[in-house]
């Protein structure tokens, strides 16, 4: 019963977040989400969030399910390592893999399948209750 209010309350608390308003941003961080919004937009990427599915054509469709890991440093920090971005996804027809923002595909029957953006990008001064939702943009070759 304990465990069932206290994860009543953390749904409750994730529900509250309230969503970025971008103006109230710091111009850095702005312009860099309108950088990452424009590299999802290039011609041969395809986009999607947790949970939504993209379609690159030729049969190769991509869900993301899970980020496993965002150690990426943020760009206003100084780090030793740049750290990376870790993704479960759902590839149709071949099942769960894992990507990463690396650069190297994953190979289907439908063709390679990469993970070349991400936004948001990682600053450090993100109010952790309210950062904007991920979203993957994935290309195939």
């Amino acid at each position: 019963m304990r465990a069932l209010i206290i994860a009543a309350v953390l749904l409750a608390g994730c529900a509250s977040a309230q969503p970025v308003n971008r103006a109230e941003l710091p111009e850095h961080i702005r312009m860099d989400l309108e950088q990452r919004d424009a590299a999802l937009a290039e011609p041969g990427i395809v986009a999607a969030g947790i949970g939504e599915t993209a379609d690159l054509g030729g049969g190769l469709r991509v869900r993301p399910l899970e980020v496993l890991e965002d150690s990426r440093c943020p760009q206003d920090a100084r780090c030793v390592w740049g750290g990376r971005l870790r993704l479960r996804v759902d590839i149709e027809g071949v099942g769960r893999r894992e990507l990463s923002l690396d650069g190297f595909p994953v190979e289907t029957p439908h063709g390679a399948l990469t993970l070349v953006a991400v936004s948001p990008g990682p600053w450090a001064g993100w109010p952790q209750d309210r950062l904007p939702p991920y979203r993957f943009g994935f290309s195939k070759s």
